[in-house]
C-alpha cells in the first residue's frame, strides 16, 4: 500500500524545512506531511452542493479523473433527483456521466480505486461494483478494489482529483443515503435512496474544492497508490497546460466560503504495513490544534471516541482559564453495528469529558429539527475549529481508528505569523481568519436556524460560543440539543474493552491483543497494543476455492478474485454443490476441523451459507463451530497446565491471555469469540489449558458467535443471489435477515448477561 510519500521524500521534507516559528500548529515532518498551495479554495456544505459542483467540474475534466472512495455508487444522482434536468446533454447520475465522459472525450480516462469492504457492510453497498457493467463499460473507465493494508483497517479517504489541476476531498462519499440540502427538511422527498426509494434521516457534512498545486500532489499520490495496489502501470500524469475544471458558476453560486492563494497543510493516517512505517500525522496535528486553543475549540464530528483526543480536551477543561468546547456530533446510529462500537466509545468518552469540565465549558450537542428532541440530524462532518485561528477538515473522524489504523486525508489552514515560513509559499493571516469565522458561523447558524450574521455579531460582542448557544437556544425549527448519553447499552459498556473492537487505534496482533483483553477484563484503560505490520488482504474476499474443498483443512487461503475463478464459474459450481446429499454434513466437519486447525472461521461459515443458503448455513456452522470448541478445550485439558505454564514462562504476552482467561473466564471468552483477530482453534486450546469450567466456556463461545455467525451466513446467501442474479435487488434479504439476527442476537445476549449478574461465578468476577 501507498502510504502517499516515500521515505526519501519524507526525509528531504524534514531536511529542507527550516524550524518552526513559534506557535506554528502545522510543521512539515512534525505534525503534518507537507504544506501546498491552493490557487482558490471553496468550502460546500452539504451534498447537494458538493454532488453539484463536482458534476459541473467533471464535465470539465479532459484528460484524467481519479477517485479514491471509501464507499460509492454508480446510481447516485447528482443533482436534485426531482428537479428538470439541466440542458448541457450530460447524464445527472454518477456511472452514466462517467461512462458518457469518458466515451466523448478520447484522451480521458477515469479510474476509481474503492475500499475493498468487509461483509458487515455488504448489506449497505453496492455489492461486486466491479462485476457491474456501469463501472466498466469502457476500457479507460477502471473501478479497482484496495484490499491492502490491515485486515481490521479501511481506506477512508473520499478524494477526487481532475486532471491534476482541481481536487475534492473531506468527509462525503459519493455513496447513497448523503444527499440533502442545507435545510434538512424532515419529509424531503428527495431523500431517498436510488432502486428501493427507501427514505433516509437528514445528512450533514462538509467538502472543500482547491485548485493548484495541492491538486497536482494528491494526483501524484493516489497514481503511486494506484499502481501499487493493482500492480498495473503506472498512469501518466495529465499535462500541465490544461484549462483548469474549476466550475465558475457552481462555486460562486454555491460554495459558502471563498480565499485564493492559500497555503494548505496535507495530514494523512496510515497503517503499518510491510516494511512502510505507520502514519500518524492527523493524531499529532489535531492535538497540536487542542492544545493551541485559547478562547474556544469547536468541532463537529460523526462518532467522537479518540482517546486521544478525550485526554487532551479533558486537559484543557481541567485548566481554570482554558478554552470552551462545543462538540455537535451525530445521535443517529447507522445500526448494532455502530452501537457495539461507536456508542459504547462515545459514552465513555463523554463520561471522562464531563469529569474533567470543572468550570462549565463544556457543550455536547445534537442538531435537531424542529423542538428538541425531535428528529435528528445525521452529523457526518469531521471539523474542528480553533477560535479564528486555525481550521481543520478531511476524512478522519475524531475517534481512535482514523489516528492509527485506518488510511486518512486532512487538511489545515491557521493564522500563525510566520507561518508556512518557507518563503515560497505565502499566506494572509487575515484570509485565514476570514475563511475560518466564516465556517464557524455558518455551521452555527445552520444548527441554530439564524443564519451565519447573528452568530459573528454575538461572537464579537461576547466571545464566547456558549453565549450565542445560550442566546439562540429554542428556534421553532432547528435546535441543538444535549447530548444526554444513554445510547450503548449497560452490559455492552461492562463488557467490552476500552477501546472497543472495531475502533483500535493501531493494527493489532494476535499476541498482544491478549494483553488488551487482560486488561478490558480487569477495567483498566490501557492503551491498545503497539502497532504491527499486519498481512495484506490483497489476495481479496474470494472464498469459493475454500468452498470446493470445503472438508478439507487447506481452505483457509483465499484466492484473488480476478484470478481463475469468475461469476459464472462461480455461480455453476454452487449449484452442484448445494445438490449434493451430504453437504450439511460436510459443512459440519469442514468448519469444525477447518477452524480447529487454524482455517480463519469467518471464511468457512460464508463458504457454508453461499452452498446451504442462511438457515441451513447458520445451523450447520454454529454446529461446526461449537464441535471445534468442545473438542479445541478438550485438547488444551489434555494437555493440562503445565505445558501452559511453560509457555507463560517463555513468553509473557502469552501469560497476560492465559491470566485473563483464568481469572474473568466468561467475560473473556466472549470477547475473543467476536474478534475475528483471534484465531478461533488457538483460544479454544488456551481456554482447556487453563482450567476454566465447561459452562462459562460454552455459553461465552454460543454468546461471542452466534452473532458472528448470523452476519456471516446471511452475507454468503446474499453474495450468492448476486453472483447468480447479478441484482441489487437480490441483496436485500442481507440487511432484514442481518437485523434480525442482531436483535435476537441482541435478547439472548441481555438475558444471559442479567443471568450472569444474579448468579455471578467466581472465576467471572474481576479481582
Amino acid at each position: 500500500m501507498d502510504n502517499g510519500t516515500n521515505a526519501d521524500e519524507g526525509e528531504s521534507a524534514r531536511a529542507d524545512t527550516p524550524p518552526a516559528a513559534p506557535g506554528v500548529i502545522a510543521h512539515p515532518g512534525e505534525t503534518c506531511w507537507r504544506i501546498d498551495r491552493a490557487d482558490r479554495l471553496a468550502l460546500l456544505i452539504d451534498a447537494a452542493a458538493y454532488f453539484e459542483t463536482l458534476r459541473a467540474a467533471l464535465i470539465n475534466a479532459r484528460r484524467q479523473v481519479l477517485i479514491v472512495a471509501w464507499d460509492i455508487s454508480g446510481t447516485v444522482p447528482l443533482l436534485d433527483p426531482q428537479a428538470d434536468p439541466p440542458d448541457d446533454g450530460w447524464p445527472t447520475v454518477l456511472a452514466p456521466l462517467l461512462r458518457a465522459l469518458t466515451e466523448a472525450r478520447p484522451d480521458l480516462t477515469v479510474s476509481v480505486l474503492l475500499w475493498d469492504f468487509p461483509m458487515l457492510y455488504a448489506s449497505k453497498r453496492e455489492l461486486l461494483p466491479e462485476w457491474r457493467e456501469t463501472w466498466n463499460p469502457h476500457p479507460r473507465m477502471r473501478l479497482r478494489l484496495d484490499g491492502s493494508g490491515p485486515v481490521e483497517g479501511a481506506h477512508h479517504e473520499k478524494i477526487v482529483v481532475i486532471d491534476d489541476r482541481l481536487v475534492f476531498f473531506g468527509g462525503l462519499d459519493l455513496a447513497p443515503a448523503r444527499w440533502d440540502t442545507r435545510a434538512h427538511e424532515a419529509n424531503d422527498p428527495r431523500r431517498r435512496l436510488p432502486g428501493s426509494g427507501e427514505p433516509y434521516p437528514p445528512f450533514h457534512d462538509m467538502q472543500v474544492m482547491m485548485e493548484g498545486p495541492v491538486a497536482t500532489t494528491l494526483g501524484a499520490m493516489v497514481r503511486e497508490r494506484w499502481a501499487r495496489v493493482t500492480e498495473e502501470p503506472p498512469q501518466p500524469a495529465p499535462p500541465g497546460d490544461l484549462p483548469s475544471p474549476w466550475p465558475e458558476s457552481e462555486a460562486d453560486r454555491l460554495a459558502v466560503a471563498r480565499a485564493e492563494a492559500m497555503p494548505v497543510a496535507l495530514a494523512r493516517t496510515a497503517p503499518p504495513i510491510d516494511d512502510a512505517p505507520g502514519i500518524d500525522e492527523i493524531a499529532t496535528l489535531i492535538h497540536a490544534n487542542i492544545a493551541a486553543a485559547r478562547r474556544w475549540i469547536y468541532l463537529e464530528d460523526q462518532y467522537l471516541t479518540g482517546r486521544m483526543v478525550a485526554e487532551a480536551l479533558a486537559d484543557r477543561l481541567r485548566e481554570p482559564d482554558g478554552p470552551e468546547v462545543v462538540a455537535v456530533i451525530s445521535c443517529v446510529s447507522a445500526g448494532w453495528l455502530e452501537t457495539a462500537t461507536m456508542g459504547v466509545g462515545r459514552e465513555r468518552l463523554l463520561s471522562h469529558l464531563r469529569a474533567a469540565d470543572r468550570h462549565g465549558r463544556l457543550r455536547v450537542l445534537s442538531p435537531t429539527l424542529g423542538a428538541r428532541d425531535s428528529a435528528p440530524i445525521k452529523v457526518h462532518t469531521k471539523l474542528l475549529i480553533v477560535d479564528d485561528r486555525a481550521l481543520c477538515h478531511g476524512s478522519a473522524n475524531l475517534n481512535n481508528r482514523s489516528m492509527g489504523l485506518d488510511t486518512e486525508l486532512d487538511w489545515h489552514i491557521e493564522a500563525t505569523e510566520g507561518w508556512p515560513g518557507d518563503g515560497q509559499i505565502q499566506g494572509d493571516p487575515e484570509t485565514v481568519r476570514h475563511l475560518t469565522d466564516t465556517v464557524l458561523c455558518e455551521m452555527l447558524g445552520e444548527h441554530l436556524g439564524v443564519g451565519p450574521e447573528p452568530v459573528r455579531e454575538t461572537l464579537r460582542e461576547t466571545g464566547s460560543l456558549c453565549a450565542v448557544l445560550d442566546r439562540y437556544d429554542g428556534h421553532p425549527e432547528r435546535a441543538l440539543s444535549p447530548v444526554t448519553g444513554g445510547d450503548a447499552p449497560d452490559d455492552l459498556l461492562s463488557m467490552l474493552p476500552n477501546p472497543v473492537p472495531g475502533d483500535f487505534e493501531r493494527p493489532v496482533s494476535v499476541e498482544d491483543l491478549g494483553t488488551d483483553l487482560s486488561h478490558s477484563a480487569r477495567g483498566d484503560a490501557r492503551p491498545v497494543a503497539a502497532a504491527v505490520p499486519s498481512r495484506s488482504r490483497s489476495l481479496g474476499p474470494a472464498v469459493a476455492a475454500g468452498v470446493a474443498l470445503v472438508a478439507l483443512v487447506g481452505v483457509w487461503r483465499v484466492v484473488p478474485v480476478d484470478a481463475a475463478l469468475t461469476p459464472e464459474t462461480l455461480t455453476a459450481w454452487v449449484e452442484t454443490a448445494r445438490q449434493t446429499p451430504l453437504a450439511p454434513a460436510l459443512a459440519v466437519v469442514a468448519v469444525a476441523l477447518g477452524s480447529l486447525l487454524l482455517a480463519p472461521i469467518l471464511l468457512l461459515v460464508t463458504a457454508v451459507a453461499l452452498v446451504l443458503g442462511p438457515g441451513p448455513g447458520f445451523l450447520c456452522s454454529l454446529a461446526g463451530a461449537l464441535a471445534s470448541a468442545v473438542a479445541g478445550f478438550a485438547l488444551g485439558r489434555a494437555l493440562g497446565r503445565r505445558p501452559a505454564h511453560h509457555l507463560a514462562r517463555r513468553w509473557p504476552r502469552a501469560a497476560r491471555v492465559l491470566d485473563a482467561l483464568q481469572d474473568h473466564g466468561f467475560k473473556t471468552v466472549v470477547i475473543a469469540r467476536v474478534l475475528p483477530a483471534l484465531v478461533y482453534g488457538l483460544v479454544s486450546v488456551a481456554c482447556g489449558a487453563t482450567g476454566i469450567r465447561w459452562r462459562p466456556y460454552l455459553w461465552g463461545t454460543l454468546i461471542g458467535m452466534a452473532p458472528v455467525i448470523a452476519a456471516a451466513s446471511l452475507f454468503g446467501e446474499g453474495l450468492g443471489q448476486v453472483l447468480r442474479a447479478g441484482s441489487l435487488a437480490q441483496a436485500v434479504p442481507v440487511a432484514a435477515g442481518l437485523l434480525g439476527a442482531v436483535v435476537l442476537a441482541r435478547l439472548v445476549w441481555a438475558r444471559l448477561i442479567a443471568r450472569r449478574d444474579r448468579d455471578r461465578a467466581p472465576e467471572a468476577e474481576a479481582p
